[in-house]
């Protein structure tokens, strides 16, 4: 077995840690399945805006991961870019990813599917996933999708059969259609400005772990958070490091991901609003 370690900003006594290695073991054996369980559409627009998808519906399928997973299974209007949410699974792993499908190039929409593909399993690369001794389940949501980009929220967590708790995980990828791309913090604000946005009594919080104090933020400093920040997002090598922070634009409004304390959920997302600053 070989193991892989993976650098996650993690907590010791309710204070972040930056750059901590964490090593954890996983399965993976097996054929994997791909099941495009749900379908949406979104007409594609000349300014990035949030897609409002229609209910998933019936269509299922399973197929050989090698097989390409945009023939005959995303059905929409062809002059509309819709996406399908494919799940990988391998034993104990499950992960939902996006398949864009009636791009107006087809070579790049090979590519960009393959670059979301590749990015969304990347999870794998940063764990060891040889010894079965936890679960990795992973949930996809696409928050918003025109001609211009595509972005995907992955959230869920892992939980090894040693360890005292499991640890919530919370991934971005925003990519640029037209360059086949990723894009990052950097490209939607100032990583030095967000650092001391983070620190400021304007911050605003979101998301399901909101209700973290400002006091716990407050616990690293202005360098801290700069250098977490200029690191977020894709792309990285998932096998050497895995980012602390990661973010995604929707409606010019910028949201990023904090490391905090285990004891209120691994991770506060972070809300930025720059006409209101």
């Amino acid at each position: 077995m070989t193991n892989r370690t993976i650098l996650i900003g993690t907590i010791l006594s309710g204070v972040v840690i930056a750059g901590a290695v964490i090593a954890v073991a996983c399965s993976s054996a097996g054929k994997s399945d791909i099941d495009l369980a749900s379908t949406h559409t979104t007409a594609a627009a000349a300014d990035p805006a949030p897609t409002s998808a229609p209910p998933a519906s019936s269509l299922a399928t399973t197929v050989d991961e090698t097989v390409p997973q945009t023939e005959a299974t995303i059905q929409s209007d062809t002059a509309n870019i819709s996406y399908g949410i494919a799940t990988y699974t391998d034993g104990d792993i499950s992960i939902r990813y996006p398949v864009l499908s009636h791009m107006d190039d087809e070579k790049k929409q090979e590519e960009v599917n393959q670059l979301l593909k590749e990015n969304a399993l990347s999870i794998l690369k940063a764990w060891d996933v040889e010894s079965g001794d936890c679960t990795i389940k992973i949930d996809c949501k696409v928050p918003s999708l025109n001609r211009k980009r595509v972005t995907a929220i992955y959230t869920g967590g892992a939980e090894d059969k040693n360890a005292a708790h499991p640890m919530s995980l919370f991934y971005t990828n925003t990519v640029d259609l037209a360059a086949v791309k990723d894009m990052g913090l950097s490209d939607f604000t100032d990583p030095l400005a967000m650092a001391g946005y983070v620190l400021s009594d304007d911050v605003q919080l979101d998301g399901p772990n909101g209700d973290v104090t400002k006091e716990e933020l407050r616990q690293m400093d202005l360098d801290y958070y700069t250098g977490i920040f200029k690191e977020a997002d894709f792309p990285f090598d998932a096998s050497a490091t895995w980012p602390s922070t990661f973010s995604y634009e929707q409606q010019g409004v910028i949201y990023f991901s904090v490391p905090v304390s285990h004891a209120v959920g691994d991770y506060v997302i972070v809300k930025f609003t720059p006409e209101t600053k």
